[in-house]
């Protein structure tokens, strides 16, 4: 990602609809599916980019970010965030069994090796901990907006429930969501894709009017109140939850 799109990002983060939905659907699913082993609970933000969610993650405990980009940690850094380590998710500079909780928030879909990387959350995870994830869906939703991110691919329920699986997890709750949106991020992601033949790629994020980036954020902040208890049938996103077991066998 160009440090462009890493100020857009660290501009947009704290109110964008996008994000701001996001963290609605994760903290709802943490409170859900997720006990802390230890009081505080350490938490390990893989993928912190700019810092956005760090606020959320503070409320439960202690927060350490990782990120490969020296770039989007100095914009971690002026939302005064120190605890934060320059790593690369295949190889977390942690010890084993570290954490209570690994938010992993759009972050797979970035790495070569997903599958070697879920084994590293669980390495560090704390027998009974838990891993928060979400990753963007479908591969039809392919566009130049990913190419932007620098994704790698887009996942669909059956592989990624799969790879979690062998990872060592138990899978507490996964599902799609922004659900009765992707007919309409359908539309855009293709309409960009013609409009955008020739030129460099360039992310989907766009500013709104307030208005609608508000009731944008109240419709993720419905779909937040039922995720934990229903598993919905399509979406732009799949969200999940995943423990390390507490007994040996889980691995």
């Amino acid at each position: 990602m160009t440090e462009a799109e890493l100020r857009k990002m660290a501009r947009l983060e704290d109110r964008y609809w996008w994000f701001v939905g996001r963290r609605y659907i994760v903290r709802a699913l943490a409170l859900r599916f997720w006990r802390p082993c230890s009081n505080p609970a350490l938490i390990l933000d893989l993928g912190c980019g700019t810092g956005g969610s760090f606020a959320l993650l503070r409320r439960w405990g202690m927060v350490v970010g990782l990120d490969p980009s020296e770039v989007a940690l100095q914009f971690a850094r002026q939302r005064g965030i120190k605890a934060l380590v320059q790593g690369d998710g295949h190889f977390l500079p942690f010890a084993n069994e570290r954490f209570d909780l690994v938010a992993v928030l759009d972050v797979l879909e970035h790495l070569d090796d997903d599958e070697r990387a879920l084994r590293e959350i669980w390495r560090v995870l704390k027998p009974g901990g838990a891993m928060v994830f979400t990753v963007p869906a479908f591969m039809s939703l392919w566009s130049v907006h990913d190419i932007a991110l620098a994704h790698r691919r887009r996942y669909l329920y059956s592989d990624l429930f799969r790879k979690v699986g062998q990872a060592g997890f138990a899978v507490r709750q996964l599902s799609y969501a922004i659900c009765l949106l992707m007919p309409a991020v359908f539309v855009f992601r293709k309409g960009q894709n013609w409009l955008m033949r020739g030129k460099a790629p360039a992310t989907a994020l766009i500013e709104l009017p307030d208005f609608l980036n508000r009731l944008l954020i109240a419709l993720l902040r419905g779909e937040a109140t039922i995720l934990p208890f229903l598993r919905l049938p399509f979406g732009v996103s799949l969200v999940g939850v995943a423990e390390k077991p507490s007994s040996p066998a889980g691995k």
